[in-house]
């Protein structure tokens, strides 16, 4: 939607300006009637590339949180739609989530729904979101419904916090080492070894394997630094197909640690996101839509969960049809049966998520345990390497004198 800047007359004659949301030239002139200012001219405001991409001007998952929030708490209180919107508009500390808001209002007053609204907006909304608020619009329990997703959402804030801290170490490490070894290798100990070599003294085996590596990182080092570019690259292609994507998924779920992290955290989105939509009243139907469309972060698990709801159309218990997909862990089966047993599938859900959660950052906090005297007995083997082989031909000096 149109972002004007205008220039205006207001009710004592003064000239003013501003910017506001509207459809058209003539919507915007009708709104600014209304508060008594006569329209002197208005243009569509246009924002470069550069703009959007600065940090101030980029949508967090937490600017998404607040707004919802914010809605529920005026929502609450019996405050209209388009009055609680108005508040959100001024309130909100992101400017570009109040223009966003403001657009959502003006949306509304044009006669579409929240929902309607919302889907122009589908990098900032997710579809659980819109699925969960189109609900809570049709029932009447919106306030609610935009609880219970700032409470799901403030979880998945949480997890996707502890993955990054989780990669922040490795990540350090890496560049840390490879700093240190293109320092040594590729300046320091060549310089040394021409000296050496001047000085007649014979190179010892590890030394000249350093330099030889040394003198292959120099000649080769585009060679180098291009092959983890075009393997990320070729991955990223074939990760983007659907079989491709498939693949890659299904063989990271295999990987020691770091797949049983990725497993973790997909079993508590499916949980999660099962026990939020199941308690806002969606269908079974309609929630397995969802979660089918890249919901769990892992494509072969979303495969296996959309053979899951074939199953289910066909008559299946939700439970079978996990058993059939297989992939499922047992625990998710087994708690899954006894919540269709009992008619307490919601709750089952629930508990599956919190555990999985439990799991998960368990998992995550083991890995950062492992990787800590892990990277500590990796740094000093390289460092140890490295000194030795400036090391020994130095004693062959000291020994000659």
């Amino acid at each position: 939607m149109p972002n004007f800047s205008y220039q205006a007359i207001d009710g004592a004659g003064k000239l003013i300006k501003g910017h506001a949301v509207a459809t058209s030239d003539g919507e915007l002139e009708m709104r600014l009637a209304d508060n008594g200012i006569t329209l002197v001219s208005g243009k569509v405001k246009t924002e470069g590339w550069l703009k959007k991409s600065l940090p101030g001007e980029r949508i967090r998952p937490r600017d998404v949180i607040e707004f919802y929030y914010r809605l529920h708490q005026t929502l609450d209180l019996g405050l209209p739609m388009l009055s609680a919107l108005e508040e959100n508009a001024t309130q909100l500390p992101s400017r570009p989530m109040r223009r966003i808001v403001e657009e959502l209002r003006v949306s509304i007053e044009n006669g579409n729904t929240f929902t309607a609204s919302m889907s122009r907006f589908p990098k900032v909304f997710d579809l659980l979101d819109m699925a969960i608020i189109n609900m809570g619009e049709e029932t009447g329990t919106l306030p609610k419904c935009l609880k219970d997703l700032c409470t799901f959402l403030e979880w998945k804030d949480e997890i996707r916090s502890t993955v990054k801290r989780a990669a922040i170490y490795p990540s350090f490490l890496i560049i840390v080492i490879l700093a240190v070894i293109g320092v040594w290798i590729g300046y320091v100990l060549p310089q040394l070894a021409d000296l050496l070599l001047q000085m007649g003294v014979q190179l010892p085996f590890m030394t000249r394997f350093t330099l030889i590596l040394s003198q292959f990182c120099r000649q080769w080092w585009m060679g180098i630094l291009l092959i983890p570019i075009l393997s990320g690259i070729s991955l990223f292609l074939v990760q983007s197909t659907k079989r491709g994507g498939i693949f890659i998924h299904r063989y990271l779920l295999k990987l020691p640690i770091f797949g049983k992290i990725i497993s973790n955290i997909a079993m508590t989105r499916l949980s999660q996101n099962f026990a939020t939509m199941y308690q806002a009243g969606m269908s079974i139907n309609g929630i397995f839509e969802i979660l089918s469309k890249n919901v769990l972060g892992n494509r072969y698990l979303e495969l296996l969960l959309k053979n899951a709801f074939d199953a289910v159309q066909q008559g299946e218990s939700i439970s079978d049809s996990f058993e059939k997909a297989g992939g499922f862990p047992p625990l998710l089966l087994g708690a899954v049966r006894n919540g269709e047993t009992t008619g307490t599938l919601d709750a089952a859900f629930e508990r599956l998520g919190q555990y999985y959660d439990r799991e998960a950052k368990r998992t995550v906090q083991t890995m950062i345990t492992a990787l800590e005297p892990l990277s500590i007995f990796l740094l000093g083997g390289v460092f140890g390497f490295i000194i030795l082989s400036i090391l020994l031909p130095l004693y062959d000096v000291i020994g000659q004198f």
